[in-house]
């Protein structure tokens, strides 16, 4: 029995070495990819976090327009329709996240409007809108290809970090196992063949036994 239990430890303990020597060269390696990742994320994360300025500055200049009809809407120049009418594109105008075709659309029927009114201000600020709501649409694919190369890049920095955090675990428990097998072949296993019958009679494992000492200890810390 005991001449058995040494082979199968020196079979375990002769693995665990060499995946101790193995792995240093893996996670360097897996190190070295992450840190790239990790500055490619941070650049495409730069880059969408600029576009994304540009685009909620430019949704803001577009709504410049709504700006100046708050007056004109008790104007005596503009019938009852057109203050309705108005007052329905200017609260189309309003919303955030209107799609540039949509805000195109509703600056249109502002136009005409404002070609009654014959308003030098309002034809200004109008023609600001629209300057901005097409810099806005050309933008937009710009933007959503930085926010596609950004998720891309950060998934593959997150696949590479839990590659390296579970490479670096392998190792620690590999040491620790093989520190511990090596042990046994230099006091004997006595220790383990008790284990083995405590196991074998339905009790707790030595592992077990540490696990819940440790999680009692860090119950007592906290």
């Amino acid at each position: 029995m005991a001449v058995r239990t040494e082979v199968l430890t020196k079979l375990i303990l002769h693995k665990r070495e060499r995946i101790t020597q193995s792995l240093p060269q893996l996670i360097s390696q897996t190190g070295d990819e992450k840190h790239t990742a990790e500055k490619m994320a941070r650049k495409a994360r730069i880059n969408k976090e600029n576009l994304e300025s540009k685009i909620t500055n430019l949704k803001t200049e577009r709504k410049v327009v709504t700006q100046v009809f708050s007056d004109e809407l008790s104007s005596n120049q503009l019938k009852e329709e057109q203050k309705l009418e108005l007052s329905q594109i200017i609260e189309a105008l309003s919303i955030v996240d209107t799609s540039v075709q949509e805000f195109n659309e509703n600056l249109d029927k502002l136009s005409k409007i404002v070609k009654s009114l014959a308003n030098k201000k309002i034809s200004a600020k109008l023609n600001q809108s629209v300057k901005a709501n097409a810099a806005l649409g050309d933008l937009n694919p710009e933007y959503l290809t930085s926010v596609q190369e950004w998720n891309e890049a950060e998934g593959h920095r997150r696949k590479l970090e839990s590659r390296f955090t579970k490479l670096s675990s392998s190792l620690a428990e590999s040491k620790t196992a093989a520190e511990f097998w090596q042990s046994r072949l230099e006091d004997g296993f006595e220790e383990l063949l008790i284990d083995a019958k405590r196991v074998a009679d339905g009790g707790p494992s030595s592992r077990q036994i540490h696990r819940t000492k440790r999680k009692k200890n860090i119950n007592k810390g906290a």
